[in-house]
């Protein structure tokens, strides 16, 4: 077993002990008021030798190394819960009606907070500085990381890693997911209201039809995937939400309908954008309706640096043990705001993967009700993300 892994074994019970108080105590976005309380005071406790809130539920720490001036490596995580009522059974679960750490969030944050006492002890070890940042408000449009790099939280910073726990099959459990390139798609949402000026079933040649205007709209938006992305790239773009008419015999005066737009690569994001537009034009032109295009844009996708990904896959190996080192063959299909600490500032980002398992008989999604993910894989998430940090402060 590699050091830092006795490291962050060694620290289990306690990092335990505050994933599960945090676990008990979730908050949402921009509430996070007890939540950076606990940050802020662990990490006085740690002793830290810097503590910031660039916004009133953000944390930021920085541990100096002592070997002298060098890099400074980023280590960021998520605090902010879901408006979910929990169904996991765990004897922890959540005391606050409706909201609920269904993303691994309770998860990340404890980790965090491992980071921060091992390198506290480790200082004589590295030159350079870890700033760690306690990201708030990430579930929420339009997220913490954007608000972070206006503050200038990216100033300086060398190079940034993150992670997010996901739900696995138990033989999976503490296995640090790696991969370069795309790892996350982008979010956006797309929204239209289609207007058109109502009248009688009866006299069909007379009104413009908002609902078959979204009807015909929906199958061009369909074709976008197949006909303007290039058979290897993966889009989704999907309307899943609609709304409109009042009676049967009546010609609706206006549809709306949304949906979402994900993307792994920017260059793809922009097609679908573009070719929506003209979709909305088309559909206009041939229906009589007037039609409104809101777009929402969200997170950008997340890339991971392909030397730094090169790099860190022996150094790993060494640190979690072969067996618990994967190389991803596919990104994966959610999105996050960690993307926009390397798509603002040009810094190289990783984003790890970390499978954790399940806890009960079924496999539930993040963001799922009855999610409960196992807390043996917390030692990995530690010992990965520290080794990450050291590998580029000691060359």
């Amino acid at each position: 077993m590699s050091e830092l892994l006795e490291k962050a074994n060694a620290i289990y019970d306690e990092i335990v002990g505050i994933r599960r108080t945090i676990h008990r105590h979730p908050e949402l976005g921009g509430k996070e008021f007890e939540t950076s309380a606990l940050i802020r005071k662990k990490l006085e406790e740690y002793g830290v030798d810097k503590i910031e809130s660039p916004t009133e539920t953000s944390v930021v720490a920085t541990i100096q190394g002592t070997k002298g001036p060098g890099k400074c490596v980023a280590l960021r995580c998520d605090i902010d819960a879901l408006p979910v009522q929990e169904s996991t059974g765990l004897p922890f679960s959540s005391e606050v009606d409706g909201v609920m750490h269904a993303c691994g969030h309770d998860f990340h944050l404890s980790m965090m907070l491992g980071n921060a006492k091992i390198l506290c002890g480790m200082r004589d070890q590295f030159a350079g500085s870890v700033k760690l940042i306690f990201e708030h408000s990430e579930e929420q449009f339009p997220g913490g990381a954007r608000d972070l790099v206006k503050w200038g939280v990216m100033d300086g910073v060398d190079a940034i890693f993150g992670m997010h726990v996901f739900p696995t099959d138990n033989d999976k459990i503490g296995v640090v997911g790696l991969k370069g390139g795309a790892m996350t798609t982008s979010a956006d949402e797309y929204w239209f209201t289609i207007k058109g000026t109502g009248g009688h079933g009866s006299m069909p040649h007379k009104a413009p039809d908002p609902i078959l205007t979204a009807a015909q709209m929906i199958v061009m938006l369909q074709q976008v995937q197949s006909r303007v992305i290039a058979p290897l790239g993966a889009t989704i773009l999907m309307m899943n939400q609609i709304e409109g008419g009042v009676a049967p015999n009546i010609i609706s005066d206006q549809v709306r309908m949304g949906g979402n737009a994900r993307a792994y690569t920017q260059e793809d994001r922009d097609a679908m954008f573009q070719h929506v537009k003209k979709v909305v034009n088309a559909a206009e032109e041939i229906s009589g309706c007037h039609i409104d295009f809101e777009p929402k844009i969200g997170y950008d996708p997340c890339f991971n640096d392909w030397d730094m990904v090169e790099s860190l896959q022996p150094k790993l190996a060494d640190i979690v043990g072969k067996d618990h080192l994967e190389m991803l063959r596919e990104p994966m299909g959610f999105s996050e705001d960690f993307s926009f600490y390397s798509t603002l500032t040009g810094v190289p980002s990783v984003l790890f993967i970390l499978k954790a398992g399940h806890v009960g008989n079924d496999i539930y999604t993040l963001h799922n009700a009855c999610c409960a993910v196992r807390e043996e894989a917390i030692p990995y998430g530690i010992a990965a993300m520290i080794g990450a940090a050291l590998s580029v402060l000691q060359g």
